[in-house]
């Protein structure tokens, strides 16, 4: 199952995904986090003819931080076009749930699930550090 370009709330568990409500007035790439403090994270997810989707925090493209394999994942104010083409892959346990995973093979994680802190991306799913984590992308109407 695939999701259709729009507007979307991304949850882990019962956890908002998103940037922070307050971030530095700079132009430095923003931090993604699981249980973000802002009530309103919304995203807009654009499919991508090849099949991937570009995922877009308070309008800016999401990509791991330096286009790295691993790391934190962050909203690119400038230099757009390192944006991350994602692979959404479906997960059996719910319609809308998938494992996020970037061009060079690392997934999304939470490291400490529950908690405010940012999402990472892992090369190898289910090493030490944890299995990549299940997130719900659900459509809203405006």
């Amino acid at each position: 199952m695939s999701l259709d370009s729009g507007l979307y709330t991304i949850r882990n568990g019962e956890d908002l995904v998103g940037r922070a409500l307050y971030e530095t007035l700079d132009l430095s790439p923003k931090a993604v986090f699981n249980k973000t403090d802002d009530p309103d994270a919304l995203w807009v997810v654009e499919v991508l003819p090849n099949g991937r989707y570009k995922l877009y925090a308070k309008g800016a493209p999401t990509a791991v931080e330096n286009n790295m394999p691993a790391g934190p994942v962050v909203a690119l104010l400038i230099q757009q076009q390192d944006a991350e083409e994602w692979e959404l892959a479906a997960v059996d346990q719910a319609a809308g749930t998938y494992q996020v995973r970037s061009s060079l093979g690392s997934v999304w994680l939470v490291p400490e699930p529950g908690k405010h802190g940012p999402i990472e991306t892992l090369p190898v799913p289910g090493d030490d550090t944890g299995s990549p984590t299940v997130f719900t992308f659900e459509k809203v109407d405006l």
